[in-house]
């Protein structure tokens, strides 16, 4: 395959006004990544073929209260792709009806950002990882190019139907093949050279990826999923440091732990301390400025494969909010929550668009949905471990303050939020110096979501200029949450 360039791609020639825009935006996106966050952000990934996944934007008053702990919607490649990457066609992908002509059709990437939630996209990184057969490094240039294309498909796919990406996450671009107690038990080596065993040839040709990646699109920050504990610790960090060696540093990682592997890990005498474990990544990824992210799904999902009978939604509900207990005990307390699910149907319930669990609605006892789990989830994890208090903990967990939308905008944008409890609540916008521009409000609401439009204008109704602002949530004359806001003419 030939070297993609610039001018095989179909993109717009961008005048004086964009580019000075690109630049803003890697500026706000150094700021927003120089350390990180105070407070956990909530990530949503369906099931890739739940049977409701459209509903979800048919439907939104069946998932309110969901909708404002979530921050960001994640969608697999598969589903927002065109052409060869659709899962439409291509029988080893079961989307069911989660595809890019259906998700134009119900609104879903205009009306996500209506809500103020953010798009991501689950990439991949198509190396060594995504075949069967032994690869050696000289493909390189064939993975880096197919891979390329396939971020950029993606992406133009969204934005040509309304929606905007605002990150993407590689799916494990290190891993082993198979776990280490497989080769431990068998004395076997790992025969793939561009896996964990070498991650200097791996870190080169991923390093390229994201660096160009980063010429077409450098307001999207690129990171990455990683499997524990088939990757172990030492070689996250050593993956860190390597990356960084070529000029990149990833926004966030993602970790996907495997708990029957790590029950594996030590029926074979293999020291395994999940919690200890996560401790230490979560400080060396802090340490070098790197959001830390835990995934949220049944941990011990392989019992699809040995009694697919028995399960179902309350199966996964169960293992999951034990994994969400299990991390919430060990204070480990994620910058990124992510509530993600992959059952494979033909496991369960047979091929068809049935995988596990449905996604609403959210209030009713009876069905396990995925909404549910994210509000449950969200209680368990925002709450403290037993014998603390906070009494700023139990006042985070009354309001949301939602990213403005659209943003950056150049005439208005809107501001949302929601409260648990009627409340006094300000909202007034800054300037980068900290100088206030304007009161939006300054009234007593009732609980529930409220919006409010800022047209660009001062208190004295004059139009402010280009640049960053803030606007600052206060409650009964306390701030609480602060957000970034960008005006553009």
């Amino acid at each position: 395959m030939k070297n993609l360039t610039k001018k095989q791609i179909d993109r717009p020639n961008y005048s004086l006004t964009t580019i000075i825009f690109l630049l803003l935006i890697m500026i706000v996106g150094l700021m927003a990544h120089s350390q990180p966050t105070d407070s956990s952000r909530v990530w949503f990934t369906p099931n890739l073929a739940s049977v409701d996944m459209l509903d979800l934007f048919n439907q939104p008053e069946q998932w309110d209260s969901a909708r404002s702990k979530i921050d960001v919607f994640k969608f697999y490649t598969v589903q927002v792709g065109t052409g060869g990457w659709s899962c439409v066609g291509h029988p080893a992908y079961n989307c069911g009806d989660n595809h890019l002509d259906n998700f134009v059709d119900v609104q879903a990437f205009s009306k996500l950002g209506q809500w103020g939630i953010d798009i991501a996209v689950e990439s991949f990184f198509a190396g060594p990882i995504m075949s069967y057969d032994p690869i050696e490094c000289s493909t390189a240039e064939y993975v880096y190019n197919l891979t390329l294309d396939g971020s950029i498909n993606v992406i133009q796919s969204i934005e040509a139907n309304g929606g905007v990406v605002r990150y993407l996450a590689m799916d494990e671009p290190i891993r082993r093949w198979y776990s280490l107690y497989h080769y431990i038990y068998w004395g076997q080596t790992d025969p793939r050279p561009c896996l964990v065993d070498s991650l200097g040839a791996l870190a080169d040709h991923v390093a390229a990826y994201i660096l160009q990646m980063q010429e077409w699109f450098p307001s999207i920050p690129i990171g990455q999923i990683g499997l524990y504990p088939e990757v172990g610790v030492d070689q996250f960090k050593e993956w860190i440091i390597a990356l960084e060696a070529r000029g990149v540093s990833l926004p966030f990682l993602h970790i996907d732990v495997h708990g029957p592997r790590v029950d594996q890990y030590i029926s074979f005498g293999i020291n395994i301390d999940v919690a200890a474990d996560m401790a230490e990544l979560k400080s060396f990824l802090h340490a070098h400025d790197i959001e830390f992210g835990i995934i949220f799904f049944d941990t011990y999902y392989d019992s699809q494969y040995w009694e697919p009978d028995e399960y179902n939604d309350s199966t996964y509900y169960a293992g999951t909010m034990n994994w969400v207990n299990f991390v919430h005990d060990a204070n480990l307390k994620p910058d990124h929550n992510i509530f993600q699910s992959w059952v494979f149907p033909y496991y369960t319930t047979g091929i068809g668009p049935n995988e596990i669990p449905v996604n609403l609605p959210e209030d009713d006892s009876t069905i396990y949905s995925h909404t549910r789990l994210i509000n449950d989830g969200y209680d368990v994890l925002n709450s403290l471990p037993v014998g603390l208090s906070d009494p700023s903990t139990a006042l985070s967990k009354k309001f949301v303050l939602h990213q403005n939308y659209p943003n950056p905008f150049n005439s208005e944008t809107t501001i949302s939020f929601t409260i648990s409890e009627d409340n006094n609540i300000e909202l007034v916008i800054f300037n980068i110096m900290g100088q206030k521009i304007k009161t939006l409000l300054n009234n007593k609401f009732i609980k529930g979501k409220h919006s409010v439009v800022w047209d660009g204008t001062n208190d004295t109704g004059q139009s402010v200029g280009s640049g960053i602002y803030f606007y600052k949530l206060n409650i009964d004359n306390k701030p609480v949450s602060t957000k970034k806001i960008m005006l553009l003419k």
